[in-house]
């Protein structure tokens, strides 16, 4: 039992997330049932998250302490899976991407293309997610000191880091959004490196949930007119994304 369980453990960390129907192809003498229980068990050791239909990693793989990143992670889960794949959709070979850090930005990490591509972030264990799961993408990880709330490099300097490169497309996450304050944060520090980013970026992407539309946060980034992209997920009401459509392209 342990060594089915073990080998289960194994092939989740293997690739992050997989589905009942993967494991169950991957491990063809075993029932459903049987491999339903393993994941039961695992997720009540605390080596497994369990997702609608699968399972995935805890974030505390990589050895830092999550505990309050894990639980941001959890909010709104399917929300930041689905634009996750809406922003993967976007990703072009051969391009220099920015990832931000955050709970969505890894979404996209996890969904990420193995594509050749520079990935650019200033989250440790975003650069951890794709360097464990891709072979293709080269990362460039940002340096400064880690806020460990966020598990992202700050810094009042971290952005003369971004002086020499050149990003195709930026994706940003936010953790509000406001007609009258823009797009917003809670860290001024966050907000610069953002900001920075915007500005060294030949397309900007925003990632954002619809529970922050209408949340405003003490730092403002970004507008909507610097935005060449929304991405949201499909429970923003429609007169609201008609509404931002006439300024941007939402998708």
């Amino acid at each position: 039992m342990k060594e089915r369980r073990d080998a289960i453990r194994q092939f989740i960390e293997a690739r992050g997330e997989v589905s009942i129907s993967q494991l169950a192809a991957e491990f063809a003498g075993w029932s459903e049932m049987t491999i339903r229980r393993d994941l039961a068990f695992l997720a009540k050791s605390r080596l497994i998250i369990l997702t609608r239909g699968g399972a995935r990693l805890l974030p505390g793989r990589y050895g830092v302490s999550e505990d309050i990143y894990s639980e941001r992670e959890q909010r709104n889960f399917a929300a930041k899976q689905t634009i996750a794949v809406k922003a993967a959709a976007l990703i072009e070979p051969g391009k220099s991407i920015y990832i931000d850090s955050g709970t969505t930005a890894m979404a996209l990490a996890r969904a990420l293309p193995d594509y050749n591509l520079v990935v650019v972030t200033s989250g440790p264990n975003i650069a951890l997610e794709i360097a464990h799961r891709k072979e293709q993408p080269s990362i460039v990880l940002l340096g400064g000191t880690l806020t460990r709330k966020s598990l992202a490099i700050s810094d009042p300097e971290i952005s003369r880091q971004l002086d020499n490169l050149n990003i195709d497309t930026a994706f940003l996450g936010a953790s509000g959004y406001d007609e009258a304050a823009g797009f917003s944060v809670g860290s001024q520090l966050d907000g610069l490196l953002k900001h920075a980013v915007l500005e060294r970026a030949r397309r900007v992407v925003i990632m954002l949930d619809s529970s922050k539309i209408g949340v405003i946060l003490p730092f403002t980034f970004a507008r909507l007119d610097n935005v060449d992209t929304l991405i949201t997920d499909d429970d923003i009401p429609e007169d609201l994304k008609h509404k931002l459509s006439s300024q941007t392209n939402v998708i």
